[in-house]
């Protein structure tokens, strides 16, 4: 018993170790300054071969008592010192914050946009990467702000973490790699690809239905009033934006899109699947709001009231994105 108490303390300090060092966790806050303690470099291949060829030339300089060998070994080896320094100096005082995680459909490429301030000093050729992503390359002119934008592919749906950068530099001359850590809980939405070809959407609160004659589209034009906020893309009178006239948004008599639908995931046929379902209703979603019809949604264990803006579509494609597979079973 009292060697195992004495692997617990052990184990922690060794995971507490672990995580300062390689930052496996999201610990990181709203802004991370880059520090000594966070910055690791070694040499690049590029490096390496320098080295070796150094160390070829201090041996070949020493064997044969060349003073002009020597005198050249270590001047080379004085510049690849400075090169050291500098390549700290690129990261070392670098300001990170999160700025904003993107939204898609599955299939789609999830977008995620980090800030970045010079912190008093010109950056050149900062290296962004994330497990699964391709390298973002930026400068930062001294006392700008530049932001980076990472992206990863999103198969499926789902909240997608964007997990621990790497932030990176070569520069100076390409003879050191630094590079530090930094891991934010920052996650974005991926909504299920909504499902093509799907059906009509259903029945409104009144029986109406979307696809008889007169209830798909509005049949007569009723005139303008001023843009509110969430005021569906389609209704937005673009040529008088075009004009400068200002911002408006058209408005019809009669029913317009039918009234209400209720997109229900228990009217939905059984013999689809958990997957197939959800495209459908995210197709729905988009259909309802193309033909700017209110709408409520219910899925297993979640369920949202009738609206119509902009918001209110994100909330429903959200609910079916974060919908957990074994809820709906």
């Amino acid at each position: 018993m009292a060697s195992v108490a004495a692997q617990l303390p052990a184990a922690g300090a060794w995971a507490r170790w672990r995580e300062r060092l390689f930052r496996l966790a999201p610990g990181d806050g709203d802004c991370v300054v880059l520090r000594h303690s966070r910055i690791y470099i070694l040499p690049s291949r590029r490096g390496w071969t320098m080295i070796g060829a150094l160390a070829i030339m201090l041996l070949t300089s020493l064997n044969y008592a060349l003073s002009l060998g020597l005198g050249v070994t270590f001047l080379l080896s004085g510049l690849v010192a400075a090169a050291l320094l500098h390549a700290f100096r690129n990261l070392s005082g670098l300001e990170i914050r999160p700025l904003a995680a993107g939204e898609t459909f599955a299939g789609g490429r999830l977008v995620y946009t980090l800030a970045v301030g010079s912190g008093g000093r010109t950056r050149d050729g900062l290296e962004f990467r994330a497990a699964g992503t391709a390298t973002a390359v930026i400068d930062v002119p001294d006392g700008d702000t530049a932001s980076v934008q990472i992206e990863r592919p999103a198969p499926s749906r789902g909240r997608v973490a964007l997990g621990r950068v790497t932030v990176s530099s070569t520069q100076p001359l390409g003879l050191w790699r630094a590079w530090s850590y930094v891991h934010f809980p920052l996650a974005g939405i991926v909504f299920p690809e909504p499902e093509p070809g799907a059906p009509p959407l259903p029945r409104g609160a009144h029986g109406q239905d979307a696809s008889a004659p007169g209830q798909g589209d509005e049949t007569e034009f009723a005139g303008l009033r001023e843009f509110q906020a969430g005021d569906p893309p389609q209704r937005i009178a673009w040529k008088a934006v075009a004009r400068g006239a200002g911002w408006y948004t058209k408005e019809f008599d009669g029913s317009g899109g039918g009234g209400p639908v209720a997109l229900e995931w228990a009217l939905l046929p059984r013999t689809l699947d958990v997957e197939t379902k959800l495209s459908r209703l995210a197709a729905w979603v988009l259909m309802a709001e193309h033909a700017a019809r209110p709408f409520s949604l219910a899925v297993p264990g979640a369920s949202l009231p009738a609206g119509q803006d902009r918001e209110h579509r994100r909330a429903a494609l959200t609910m079916l994105a974060t919908l957990p597979a074994g809820a709906a079973t």
